[in-house]
């Protein structure tokens, strides 16, 4: 069976030969010269041959020395150069992140998170996936996703709550103005409801008293696309059940819907942001999960 060299005894003896002294080497690599010794005494039994002649006042490469180091030397620079590089890369607060976030969410929220982002840090890139699939972040290569919903336990890979949503009730100005006053949700089946699927069963809640009323709206019109349904609503077409971050958080916006039953709310769903573990994540990764984090705090205080 052939001996495994060591790469760092290598390196080191590629230090002592380029440094022509025991000494010299210790000094410029921080290792103490007895460690030097006994590992370059590891690499020549595992080469099973001689590289060095030294003595107390001795130190020669040997024929076989020479021609290793002179073959091994480039390889190592190379591979020198290229660990810089990987470095560089890393630490290096430029190139490209690929992120993927919800189609919706990003419309109506996190698109001035995204570009508050690039106007600080223009030397780094986004590439942003937008999608209502949970995409494979390992085949697309994706750097981090923002996902909403139960926790995503996903291998090697932090799941960080940076925010929630909640389902709240709402309609045009215009429409309420005309409509049956709603005073509880029980009144809600006298008005024209517009559904979104897969959301059939409207689940609410009483925010001071706790008290839940469910029930399945009938639906005077019904789509599978929130945009729609809040376009209709926009419109003055009735009632929908949709997330918070459709209405504009400015209160001096102009808000084509308004609230209904605001002590009424539905389900609360956590919004996370995946990303690699801390320990492998390159600068420039760090710097979007602190800012998406940064940016969701001053939005939800």
């Amino acid at each position: 069976m052939k001996q495994r060299h060591s790469l760092d005894d290598l390196l080191l003896f590629h230090a002592v030969a380029q440094h022509r002294s025991l000494r010299a080497a210790a000094a410029g690599t921080g290792i103490p010269i007895a460690t030097l010794s006994r590992r370059l005494q590891n690499l020549e039994r595992s080469l099973g041959c001689r590289l060095l002649e030294r003595s107390a006042h001795h130190f020669a490469l040997t024929e076989i020395g020479h021609d290793y180091f002179n073959a091994c030397g480039p390889l190592l620079e190379e591979l020198n150069s290229v660990t810089e590089h990987l470095e560089e890369s890393r630490i290096g607060l430029h190139g490209t992140l690929r992120i993927t976030a919800p189609v919706n969410l990003t419309q109506q929220w996190l698109g001035p998170c995204f570009f508050d982002f690039m106007r600080r840090f223009p030397s780094i890139h986004l590439q942003l996936q937008i999608s209502n699939h949970n995409e494979n972040l390992v085949e697309q290569q994706l750097d981090a996703a923002i996902r909403v919903g139960t926790s995503h336990n996903t291998l090697q890979w932090i799941a960080r709550p940076i925010a929630s949503t909640k389902l709240i009730l709402c309609a045009a100005t215009h429409y309420l103005q005309q409509a049956q006053p709603i005073l509880h949700p029980v009144d809600l089946s006298a008005h024209q409801l517009l559904v979104v699927n897969p959301i059939n069963e409207w689940n609410l809640n009483h925010q001071i008293s706790n008290e839940n009323y469910t029930f399945r709206p009938q639906p005077y019109f019904q789509s599978n696309e929130i945009q729609i349904a809040l376009n209709a609503a926009s419109q003055g077409f009735g009632v929908t059940l949709l997330p918070d971050y459709y209405l504009p958080v400015d209160p001096a916006a102009e808000q084509p819907l308004q609230r209904v039953l605001p002590e009424w709310c539905g389900q609360s769903r956590p919004i996370y942001l995946l990303y690699r573990d801390k320990h492998t994540m390159s600068a420039r990764l760090r710097l979007f999960v602190d800012h998406v984090v940064e940016w969701m705090e001053r939005r939800n205080p």
